[in-house]
C-alpha cells in the first residue's frame, strides 16, 4: 500500500496568513469593544477680573490604568493660578506640567498606583483648573484637550489602550 504524501509547505503560507488574519480581527474587534473614556469642562460665565475654577469630569471612567494629555486656553482671557480638587487617588499638583502655562499649555499625566485600575461614577470631578480672568467683557475662551506637548493617551486595566474622548469647555466673559 501506497502512503500519500502532503506537501506541507503549500499549506504554511496560507495558514500562517489565516491565522494572523484571525488574529487581527480579533483583536480589531476587543478594541472596538472598549468604551472610550469621556473627559470633559464645564462651561462657566464669569464677570471680568475675577477667578474662575474650571470642573474637569469624567465619564465612562472605568478601570482606567492611566492617562496623560495636554489641556489648552488663549492666554488673552485668561492666567493660570493653580489646580485644585484632586478627585483621583495620588493625583497632585505633581501630575501637571505648568511650565508652559504662560502659553496657555498645560500638560497632565496620570496613573494608578496600585496599577488596579480606578472607577468612577460619571460626571465625578477630576480635578479644577482655575484662572485669573483677564480678558476684556463679551469675550470668551475655548478650554480644549490636546495631542500637543504632551500626546494623548489612556490606558484601562490591564493594559489595553483605549479612545478618549473630549467636551472642551468655554469660559465666557460677561458684559
Amino acid at each position: 500500500m501506497k502512503l500519500l504524501r502532503l506537501n506541507t509547505q503549500a499549506f504554511k503560507l496560507p495558514l500562517a496568513s489565516l491565522l494572523f488574519a484571525l488574529f487581527f480581527l480579533f483583536a480589531q474587534q476587543h478594541v472596538q469593544a472598549q468604551s472610550p473614556l469621556i473627559i470633559g469642562t464645564y462651561k462657566a460665565k464669569v464677570n471680568p477680573d475675577q477667578n474662575v475654577c474650571v470642573k474637569i469630569y469624567g465619564r465612562e471612567f472605568e478601570q482606567i490604568l492611566s492617562m496623560q494629555y495636554s489641556l489648552r486656553w488663549d492666554t488673552e482671557q485668561l492666567k493660570f493660578k493653580n489646580i485644585s480638587n484632586f478627585g483621583l487617588p495620588k493625583l497632585s499638583a505633581q501630575n501637571f506640567g505648568t511650565q508652559r502655562a504662560e502659553e496657555g499649555i498645560l500638560t497632565f499625566a496620570w496613573y494608578d498606583p496600585n496599577l488596579q485600575g480606578i472607577s468612577k461614577a460619571d460626571g465625578s470631578i477630576l480635578y479644577e483648573v482655575c484662572f485669573e480672568v483677564v480678558g476684556a467683557k463679551g469675550t470668551s475662551t475655548k478650554l480644549e484637550f490636546a495631542n500637543e506637548p504632551t500626546i494623548i493617551e489612556v490606558s484601562k486595566a490591564p493594559g489595553t489602550l483605549i479612545e478618549l474622548q473630549t467636551e472642551g469647555g468655554k469660559v465666557e466673559i460677561l458684559e
